[in-house]
């Protein structure tokens, strides 16, 4: 279990889940007020575990923004790349595994480098361990560890995270 400082850091953002998890609650409850007996005690519970299993990160909307405009064209584009694969037989499918070597330290920016990397056409994420991703392509010949970098260097944007400025080339597994 992670330690948690409590301090008016810790109250600002308990109580911004606490109001978060209570419009949720009003929502699937339809706002009957009779579910507030057990609503309350369990949102404030909710709260409090949320806070310790995930405490807060710092994080720059604005960079937040940019990315989601450069995942929606890669997407878009990697959906079209796929598409394009699938019904034109002469377009070679090189599968294959592919190593790279993460900069930015582990916890929130890493699992969300999986998850986007999982949600782009042509690229899942197979492992993560000590900083090295596995990465299953549909195509070992295109330069994967130059996207990846990209979308690191996004997300390194977003947490502000001191990641290192040099990048590794894949290898092929």
């Amino acid at each position: 279990m992670k330690n948690i400082q409590i301090g008016s850091h810790f109250f600002y953002f308990f109580f911004k889940r606490l109001l978060l998890f209570f419009i949720i609650w009003l929502v699937l409850t339809e706002a009957n007020i009779a579910s507030l007996w057990i609503g309350i005690p369990s949102v404030i519970f909710i709260a409090f575990i949320s806070m310790t299993l995930n405490p807060p990160v710092s994080w720059s909307f604005t960079a937040f923004m940019k990315f989601i405009l450069f995942y929606l064209f890669h997407a878009f584009a990697g959906g079209i790349d796929v598409m394009r694969r699938v019904f034109s037989p002469s377009l070679a499918i090189n599968p294959g595994l592919l190593q790279y070597h993460l900069y930015i330290p582990k916890g929130v920016a890493q699992e969300m480098i999986v998850n986007v990397l999982n949600l782009l056409p042509g690229t899942l994420s197979v492992n993560l361990e000590n900083n090295l991703l596995l990465i299953h392509v549909l195509d070992v010949e295109k330069n994967i560890a130059k996207e990846v970098a990209l979308i690191e260097k996004y997300i390194h944007s977003i947490f502000n995270n001191k990641a290192q400025e040099k990048r590794t080339a894949y290898e092929k597994v």
